[in-house]
Parts: C-alpha cells; structure tokens; sequence
C-alpha cells in the first residue's frame, strides 16, 4: 500500500527511478478537525508514514500531534484527543463563556473575546516540543500576517506560539506576534519584523501550493481538506462541487450542489443526496460575523488553491461531503464549532479515507501492470 501511494507506480525503483516523498496537507476546519483525525489514523494504518507535513488552524494542531512520533498508537490518541470533552470545550467555547469574554474585552480593552491560556496549556501538554524543528516529522504552519496581508509558512520558530497563531480566529482569539525570521518565504518575501499573526485559513487554509512549491516530481501530496465547505473538490467528482453560475468556492447555505456521480473515488452515491455545506446559525454579533468569516474564507482559500488540486503528483482524500452523500454520516455538523457528532465524524474520516485508499491502489496497480506489460512487449 506504501508504494502505491508514495509513487506515481507500485516500487518505482524495480525501474531505477528513485521513490518520492509522501507529503501531508491538512486543512483547518475546526471540530471538522475529528473527521480529519480518522483519515490520518486510516493513512498509519495502511503503512502512510509522512516524510513531511503542512498544516493551518486544525490541521495544525494535528499535524504537530502526529509530528512528534508518527504511529498507529499516536493517531489513535489523536482521535480520543478530539473526543475529550476538554479539547471541544476549548475549541468551541459556550454562549456563557463568549458573553463573559465580551464584557471582560468591552472593560479591559482586549482584542479578543477569548482567553488563549487554556488552548496553549492543552498544546504544551500534548505536543512535547519547544521548536518546530524538533519535531520527528518536518512541519510547516501556515498563518496569516497581518502586518503583511499575506499567508506565511513556518518551518522553525515556537512551536505553541505558531500553533496558538495559526488557530487564533480573529475576533475569538488574540492575533500572536511571532519573530522575525521562522517564515519559510514561499511564494512571497518573507517578514522583515516580529509581526502579528492569526489564523491561516483567513486567506490559506489548504496550505497545499506551499507544498507542491518544495515537492520534488516523484512526490505524494496528500490532502486532507476538513472545511465545511471544502475547497479542493474537483467539479464532477466531488459533492462539494458548485454549478457554474454560483461564484467559484462559494459552497455556502444558499447554494445548490450539483449531482455528482463518484463522491471523490466513493460510492455509491445515494439517490436524492446533494451536499450543501452548513454555516452555524445564531443570534448576536458573533455569529453574523463569524458566518460572514465563513463565507468569505470558503472563496478566498478556494482561489488560492485552484490551480494546485490539477497537479499530478496531488490525491485529495474524501470530503465530509463526499462522506454524507455515500452514507458514511448520517448528521452533518451545523458548524466548525458543533462537537455534537465528534465521534461520528472521526469513523466516517476512518472509512471514508480506507476506501480511497483501496480504490487508488486497485487504479495504480492496474496502470503499473499496463506499463509493465508494455514495457514487456517486443517491438514491431
């Protein structure tokens, strides 16, 4: 299963090409972030093993859970780590708790509505290092820098500050300011100055062009896009995918999905299922803006990306959409913040992952058998 993944052909060296790396891109998605958890416990278990990650928001903080020794055991932990009823509380604060935070802003002058000391001690408690290059599995973090008004690609730096900035959804939590220098300068100049950063996802949150700008061309991109409103759906093969009159990534509540006829390799589709992702509904001015965040974000990071989901080397694992329309869930999240079906999400990531993992391995194994057999053929 290894080979199949990692190369464009099962044991590439058998015909003296040397084997790529496998490379792991995981997207925000906040309690989508379970979903995600069981695609990578899916991914270790077939014998996956990253040669490096990428990771923004959610994504983030799994990548650097795994990071720090890529196991079965570890994967595992990771998806007990999304079911503990600490980690969603963190994660998705009550109405109580966001109505306490606004008045402590409103009286200290703070700019956010939350207190980012308890996800930082959760962090430093899981993830036992103080760099990121200590980690066993080079790790990339993406964030976005508000001083510069672009995404960033952190390679080195402080590990829990870089994790508590590319989480740190503005509004919720405090932009951080990391130092100068721990930038990995892809596809822009890189910060000059100790800068403020907040969450990737604000305009990157598949980090998967800074990905394919360090893959070799024997490379294995694997993404794991765990947004609501997924951003690397291909039309006609994903249940994300939007008619052509609906502006491009804008997969919100309003919209219609087109019928799709293969769910990302799963199947079967089942009859009268059409994917339109949920934006949580509520009252306030917290939650108009973080649906207009929402909104916004889902075009934003689908721009940045479109050109990259096309490139060869790249396999996107299943949506939660592609998921729910083949039956695999059966409750959709009303939002990034519902924790309701952590359970039900991380074993529909599982299956939903295992499943593109055996259709993509049955798809190259009947392609290398082609060239190989062409390649065995005598001339004429």
């Amino acid at each position: 299963m290894l080979d199949v993944v990692r190369g464009g052909s099962p044991r590439p060296h058998e015909f003296g090409e040397p084997a790529g790396r496998t490379v792991l891109v995981l997207g925000g998605g906040g309690a989508l972030g379970a979903y995600q958890a069981g695609g990578l416990l899916a991914l270790l278990e077939a014998g996956v093993v990253p040669d490096a990650m990428f990771g923004c928001s959610a994504g983030a903080l799994n990548a650097a859970f795994l990071a720090t020794d890529p196991t079965v055991d570890r994967a595992e932990q990771l998806r007990a780590w999304w079911l503990n009823p600490r980690t969603q509380h963190l994660l998705a604060p009550s109405g109580w708790s966001r109505v306490r935070g606004v008045a402590r802003s409103v009286a200290a002058g703070a700019r956010s509505i939350l207190d980012p000391a308890p996800l930082r001690r959760i962090i430093e408690e899981h993830v036992p290092a103080h760099d990121l290059s200590e980690l066993h599995i080079p790790l990339t973090i993406t964030t976005t820098c508000l001083d510069c008004s672009a995404p960033r690609h952190h390679r080195h730096g402080p590990l829990t500050d870089t994790l508590l900035a590319s989480s740190a959804l503005p509004g919720l939590f405090p932009p951080v300011r990391l130092p100068v220098g721990t930038d990995a300068g892809i596809g822009a100049s890189g910060c000059r100055d100790s800068h403020l950063h907040v969450d990737g996802g604000v305009l990157c949150g598949v980090p998967l062009t800074a990905a394919l700008a360090t893959a070799g061309p024997r490379d294995r991109i694997i993404v794991l896009d765990c947004g609501l409103a997924p951003v690397t759906w291909t039309r006609d093969r994903c249940a994300a995918a939007v008619p052509n009159d609906l502006v491009l990534g804008a997969a919100v509540p309003g919209g219609v999905a087109s019928p799709v006829t293969e769910a990302c390799g799963l199947a079967p589709v089942l009859t009268g299922r059409r994917y339109v992702a949920p934006v949580e509904q509520g009252r306030g001015l917290v939650d108009v803006v973080m649906r207009a965040f929402t909104a916004a974000r889902s075009v934003a990071n689908r721009v940045e990306i479109a050109d990259s989901v096309s490139d060869p080397r790249v396999l996107v694992m299943p949506h939660v959409a592609d998921a729910w329309v083949t039956g695999l869930l059966e409750l959709l999240p009303r939002g990034p913040r519902d924790f309701r079906s952590a359970a039900a999400l991380a074993d529909a990531g599982h299956a939903a992952t295992s499943q593109r993992l055996r259709a993509e391995a049955i798809d190259r194994t009947d392609r290398a058998t082609d060239l190989i057999r062409g390649r065995a053929l005598p001339d004429r």
